[in-house]
């Protein structure tokens, strides 16, 4: 029973690290069509400060929401 939510916890890890790490860098991409603008350079100098927000709230809060439809979604294991 246990390996259900290990392997939850872990999925759901891993959903929401991708998702705290990859809106920055999709934001700074899109931001940066055009190297020179103001969206761009701002984005570029606090991209390390933006990451760690996003790892921190927008993973963290991702990470919880794909945890709890993770183990409602599952049918319990037969003991």
């Amino acid at each position: 029973m246990h390996s259900h939510h290990w392997s939850s916890l872990f999925i759901a890890l891993g959903i929401g690290l991708l998702v705290g790490v990859g809106y920055p860098i999709v934001d700074v991409g899109l931001a940066c069509r055009i190297p020179i603008s103001e969206a761009c350079v701002w984005g570029k100098a606090y991209f390390p400060l933006t990451l760690g927000v996003s790892v921190v709230l927008l993973g963290g809060l991702t990470a919880g929401l794909a945890y709890a439809l993770l183990v409602v979604a599952r049918p319990p294991v037969a003991p």
